[in-house]
């Protein structure tokens, strides 16, 4: 069981994810010691700016970008994703204030997880998988053992292909909710 690909990947990846929400409230933590807790308002423009310089990838997917391998887009997409993840954060911070921060903040971190899915676990799953079954003597008459784990994996690489059609509702509605939290803070903000 241990040996099984889903065990082996979603492991670090969890940890990984976990460390970024760990991240963003030490540093909210940070900066409430250090009496800087306005850095935070100013991180949720720039993490919002980095979110919306993520959209590059979808944009060269869909060829309104010509120029540039789609493989350098999506690496831009997943780091500017995580840096403004990270930003908005810090920026929603330790505190409760009103409903629609949180729940923009909470569809975030959902949409950032299956983000990292897709990006992770099914590349790496396929490719491992692939390995497997070509190294010398493998085949699929082998051994018991051998065939349900290779069951298992690609039930879950199968699993994992439908992330899409999860993800990509998502990122509208956080688009929508984003949207809604921004022109509420034009209405209510004291702007003296």
């Amino acid at each position: 069981m241990w040996k099984s690909l889903l065990i082996q990947r979603t492991i670090p990846l969890s940890v990984s994810y976990l460390l970024l929400i760990i991240a963003g409230i030490t540093l909210d933590y940070i900066l409430h010691i250090a009496n800087l807790v306005w850095i935070g308002r100013y991180l949720g423009i720039a993490g919002t700016v980095f979110m919306a310089l993520s959209f590059g990838y979808s944009a060269r997917k869909k060829k309104l970008i010509t120029n540039g391998a789609l493989k350098f887009f999506l690496k831009f997409h997943c780091y500017t994703g995580w840096i403004g993840t990270l930003m908005i954060l810090v920026h929603s911070g330790i505190h409760f204030n009103a409903l629609l921060p949180w729940a923009t903040t909470m569809l975030m971190l959902v949409v950032t997880a299956s983000g990292h899915i897709g990006q992770y676990l099914i590349k790496k799953l396929k490719d491992e998988i692939k390995l497997k079954m070509t190294q010398p003597g493998v085949n699929a008459t082998v051994d018991d053992q051998l065939e349900q784990q290779h069951y298992w994996d690609s039930l879950t690489v199968k699993t994992l292909e439908q992330w899409r059609r999860v993800h990509m509702p998502m990122v509208s509605l956080l688009i929508a909710l984003t949207s809604l939290h921004i022109l509420s803070i034009f209405l209510f903000w004291n702007w003296r």
